[in-house]
């Protein structure tokens, strides 16, 4: 049975299977109006004799057809193929007995049958040429064999009729070739696509991969270039060596964020820049950021200003991380620009939307050098600044404007470039819905811990160097600081001593970061809810919801600023119960 195998050995025919199974009624109910209207010049019986006959052949397809839900073989394929046969067979009956009848001049009919079978197989010029050559024979033959076998040539409109109707069939084959050699290449090239598509895909997921992977090997040796920056800074330094320790500390920040944004930017082009909408005051937001760079501002002679309008809605439900990133570097970029005056943030409200949304106008307004109008949509591009000279004179590899744009788009909104009278004016314009109820009021958290106890804090590390750097920051700020090297010992130490905070790295030998948090979270090593901080360089967009979601209590990215660590260790002892006492 080699030859059913061969006959079947097209994958393509699934497809064409799947397609004769969904449209399996449509063309039932078309044979019944056929049947309908051939039933007035045949007859009722013969009419419903042909339909029955037609539906037989669809059921015995239907048999087969519906064993193409699961894994297909060359057999099964095969057996489609000549289930095709007995339906084809039904129709060229029907354009015979058309042809055939006697009483009444049907044969128009009889061609259009014809016709419509071989208009019908077009639908599979893409497939093998099995089922193409056994859907479209008997139409063809009917074609020949009518005019040369059933008439006699009598006459000349005899002769000629069957030599255009030979005519005819020349052409629909010719046509069919054509169309099918036409189909071939539709075929090559959507191959070809779609192989192209597949490597695209493969090159963004090594690129996602790369990013990643250099994000996390950078982070650490940058933890400890700027951990014992920081460290070095709380120490006795003279002016000049406080200069050198600033400037050390000033060019890894540098160099951190040239790192996010690319970062940044990868993540947005391949649209995995994910977004954690929640319920947020606008209004303090707003002033958090402007506060932020104040004291930059004020080193340098320059004002911040905030005019918040009246009917700009107090809180907005949307991701305020990623809107405090775009309002930061549009503020950065402001005061890096500005010489002299300062920068104003206004916000206003451009009312609702069809769609029920608010609609928030930010205005980031500088008193700088400007930008000419013909770099509007230019200095949004990646890599891309209004001037060149404008790098060499002010730095950096303008990302931060693609960023903020993309971000905003992202978040359903947008950024532009405004006409201004003096300086750069932007608009940031945010589209999100209103919180449907006002917050409760927050309550103090209660703290448990005598004022003076010292706080104990466990962390597992397996770097030296960032236990050093981590050692150098808590210790100055009185913390007694345990160091394990790898999850498994911090589950030891729990178990054996109680501590107020667990600050825990993620990748580790022994026992990862995560399975030792899911080992504390049974309760397997100590309290339960002991508070336990990612400290990790896995730090790109999306990570901090990510570890949230494990079960963290907070997530710290290296290089980690000695300020973050401590207040995010001081907001865990907060709200650590003491250890209960042993009942004797």
């Amino acid at each position: 049975m080699q030859w059913l195998d061969a006959l079947g050995a097209d994958e393509r025919l699934d497809e064409v299977a799947n397609d004769t199974r969904r449209l399996t009624v449509s063309r039932l109910v078309s044979a019944a109006l056929v049947a309908m209207v051939v039933g007035i010049a045949l007859g009722p019986a013969m009419a419903a004799g042909w339909f029955a006959a037609l539906a037989a052949g669809e059921a015995l397809a239907s048999l087969v057809i519906r064993r193409f839900t699961g894994p297909t073989t060359d057999r099964l394929r095969a057996l489609f193929v000549l289930a095709s046969i007995p339906i084809n067979i039904v129709w060229s009956w029907l354009a015979v007995a058309l042809w055939m009848f006697p009483g009444q001049d049907l044969r128009l009919a009889a061609l259009g049958v014809c016709a419509g079978q071989i208009i019908f197989t077009q639908n599979f010029r893409h497939q093998p040429i099995s089922l193409l050559a056994i859907t479209t024979a008997p139409p063809l033959v009917c074609l020949m064999v009518f005019p040369f076998v059933t008439v006699a040539p009598h006459d000349m409109g005899s002769l000629t009729n069957r030599w255009a109707m030979l005519m005819l069939v020349a052409t629909t084959i010719n046509a069919m070739l054509l169309n099918r050699a036409a189909a071939r290449k539709m075929d090559e090239l959507t191959r070809g696509l779609r192989q192209e598509k597949e490597r695209a895909l493969a090159a963004s997921r090594v690129k996602s991969v790369f990013v990643a992977t250099m994000s996390h090997e950078m982070r650490t040796p940058m933890n400890g270039l700027l951990g014992l920056a920081h460290a070095l800074k709380g120490t006795n330094l003279d002016e000049r060596q406080r200069d050198y320790v600033e400037l050390m500390i000033h060019s890894g920040d540098s160099l951190m964020q040239l790192l996010n944004d690319v970062l940044d930017i990868a993540r947005l082009d391949a649209g995995d820049a994910e977004l954690t909408p929640c319920d947020f005051d606008l209004h303090d937001l707003v002033h958090a950021v402007a506060d932020t760079w104040r004291d930059m501002a004020m080193v340098r002679g320059l004002s911040v200003d905030v005019r918040i309008d009246a009917t700009a809605p107090q809180r907005l439900h949307a991701d305020p991380a990623r809107i405090r990133q775009v309002l930061g570097g549009l503020l950065s970029n402001a005061l890096k620009f500005t010489r002299v005056g300062g920068v104003t943030i206004e916000v206003s409200s451009q009312g609702d939307a069809p769609d029920g949304l608010e609609t928030v106008a930010i205005r980031i307004t500088d008193t700088g050098p400007g930008i000419d109008p013909a770099f509007a949509e230019r200095i949004f591009e990646s890599f891309t600044q209004a001037d060149e000279s404008v790098s060499r004179a002010y730095g950096g590899m303008g990302l931060g404007l693609t960023i903020a744009r993309a971000l905003a788009r992202r978040m359903g909104g947008d950024l532009s470039l405004e006409p201004a009278e003096r300086g750069a004016r932007f608009l940031l314009l945010l589209r999100a819905p209103r919180p449907e109820a006002p917050p409760l009021p927050a309550q103090a958290p209660e703290i448990t811990e005598d004022d003076g106890a010292v706080p104990r804090v466990l962390m597992a590390e397996d770097n030296p160097m960032n236990q050093m750097v981590v050692r150098l920051m808590l210790e100055a700020a009185g913390v007694d600081l345990t160091v394990v090297e790898d999850g498994r010992q911090a589950l030891d130490a729990l178990k054996a001593s109680h501590f107020d905070c667990v600050l825990m790295d993620i990748n580790m030998p022994v026992m990862d970061g995560v399975t030792a948090l899911s080992e504390i979270r049974s309760g397997s090593a100590g309290a339960a809810d002991t508070p336990v901080i990612a400290l990790t360089a896995s730090a790109m967009a999306g990570d901090r919801e990510r570890f949230l979601k494990l079960g963290f209590d907070e997530h710290l990215g290296k290089p980690v600023k000695p300020l973050d660590l401590i207040s995010a260790i001081a907001m865990a002892v907060d709200r650590t119960p003491p250890p209960r006492a042993a009942v004797g």
